[in-house]
């Protein structure tokens, strides 16, 4: 019979060996991941930008009626886009993410013609590290967060679509520990975590931001007007 003490000793061996390990390489290792990902975020495949085209249609849809409501389409599109763009997290790292789900995109009126733009966003995350293979389940809880304001053309006097920055706050990303595989790895499960958060703002950062800025931009003026209007109390 394998004696409790032993057992113990070895899962201890086996924590104090992956933490050195991501202790001494693990800079390196998301420095890597992240050019890889930079690399491979900044060409937009045709499906994704069929998917970001089929959005702008469906939101100014919804500008044609005459109360603008949400739409089950809208949320399902969004979910296809930023599955799409989260995939390449997938296929690069030991981080899989997955059950993505996005409510709608929330605007907030701060006055006739600007709104802060909301797309909140969680799904369930799996943090692999060699020799010991899945070692948590982690809840992700994002907000992307903009502005837009419709402003006068200097040059033409048309309205047109402005949009703020999004921001991007590593600390801004909740996790939520769901389930740890290995309960005495307390120092590899932290460092795990701190990985999936640092690729996480990576990928808003790199392209998530980049396409709600782009989706916001190609709106008409006039829709972004009704959505900002929708969202005024009253």
């Amino acid at each position: 019979m394998f004696q409790l003490w032993k057992l113990v000793l070895l899962c201890g061996l086996l924590a104090g060996t992956s933490a050195s390990l991501l202790n001494n390489h693990g800079n390196s290792f998301l420095r890597t991941v992240n050019s890889g990902l930079e690399s491979r975020l900044g060409i937009f495949d045709s499906t994704s930008e069929i998917i970001l085209q089929r959005l702008k249609t469906e939101l100014e849809s919804r500008c044609l009626d005459e109360v603008v409501e949400e739409t089950q389409e809208t949320e399902n599109l969004l979910e296809q886009l930023i599955s799409r763009i989260f995939q390449e997290v997938n296929s690069d790292t030991r981080v899989r993410i997955r059950n993505i789900q996005v409510p709608d995109i929330k605007f907030e009126a701060t006055s006739d013609n600007s709104a802060d733009v909301t797309i909140p966003i969680t799904a369930d995350i799996t943090v692999n590290l060699p020799l010991l293979g899945d070692i948590v389940d982690l809840g992700l809880k994002v907000d992307l967060q903009t502005s837009v304001s419709i402003e006068t053309d200097a040059e033409t006097g048309d309205p047109k679509v402005v949009v703020g920055e999004c921001t991007n706050n590593p600390e801004s990303i909740s996790l939520t520990v769901l389930h740890r595989r290995f309960r005495l790895l307390s120092d590899a499960v932290d460092l795990g975590v701190n990985l999936v958060r640092q690729l996480v703002s990576s990928v808003v950062h790199n392209e998530l931001c980049p396409r709600i800025r782009e989706l916001l931009e190609s709106l008409d003026a006039e829709c972004v007007k009704k959505l900002i209007g929708k969202s005024q109390p009253g």
